[in-house]
This record gives C-alpha cells, sequence and structure tokens, in this order.
C-alpha cells in the first residue's frame, strides 16, 4: 500500500499503531496514535468500564 508522505506526518519515522481511513482501498487521511493511545468501540469501553466497576450509566457519547 502506498500512502504519500504528506498524508499522515511523520508516519516514515513512526513506530507504533496509525490509524488509516481507506475508500476503496485509497489512504484517505490518518493519524497517528502516541504511546497511551488506542482504539476501540463504544460498546467495548463501557463494557470494560463495568467489568471496572465504573459507572457508565451518567457519561454520554458525544457525536463528532
Amino acid at each position: 500500500m502506498q500512502i504519500p508522505d504528506d498524508l499522515i506526518p511523520g508516519l516514515l519515522t513512526h513506530t507504533g499503531p496509525v490509524l488509516i481511513y481507506l475508500i476503496n482501498g485509497k489512504a484517505q487521511r490518518g493519524f497517528l496514535l502516541r504511546e497511551n493511545e488506542f482504539v476501540t468501540s463504544w460498546q467495548e469501553l463501557q463494557e470494560a468500564g463495568k467489568l471496572a466497576g465504573f459507572p457508565f450509566s451518567n457519561v454520554s457519547r458525544v457525536q463528532l
């Protein structure tokens, strides 16, 4: 997969996870995840919070 150098600044020297958005297999945009970042679904985050005893009932999701 070819990703233009200017599409994701720092990609060529990055070691670690990267989030890339594709349209028909072609990279459109993306970003590097920092050491303390991860990607999950809202449902999985709620489940992990419940297992840890965090009260998710009073937390609302923000639509971007």
